[in-house]
């Protein structure tokens, strides 16, 4: 009875001395299938970052809506009238209050 080799050892025969293109090929298909899925998850993850760096600049946007809104109603000339009689005691001044400083235009030394 002749003995026969086993089945790991004849594959492994075939696939080194008469399949070297096709398991160079399987080992290229497997390389290019890895490098898909990495620059996907890459991808993926960066459209997230940007998604949250968008709403970040809108939330931003609407902020800096409201703080225009805000300065404008404050610089509003009745506000302002209204903050100095109020908070500071300040009124319009009379004629009978009214002091004119005089100077003269040019001074020789």
């Amino acid at each position: 009875m002749e003995r026969r080799p086993s089945l790991a050892k004849q594959i492994r025969h075939d696939l080194l001395a008469v399949g070297k293109v096709p398991l160079l090929l399987l080992g290229a298909v497997l390389v290019s299938a890895i490098a898909v899925v990495l620059m996907t998850q890459s991808t993926r993850n960066l459209i997230a970052k940007q998604d949250a760096l968008l709403d970040q600049r809108e939330t931003l946007e609407v902020e800096w809506r409201n703080q225009l809104l805000e300065e404008n109603s404050l610089s509003e000339h009745s506000h302002v009238e209204s903050v100095a009689r109020n908070a500071f005691g300040m009124i319009r001044p009379t004629q009978k209050n009214e002091v004119i400083v005089k100077r003269p235009l040019s001074t020789n030394p």
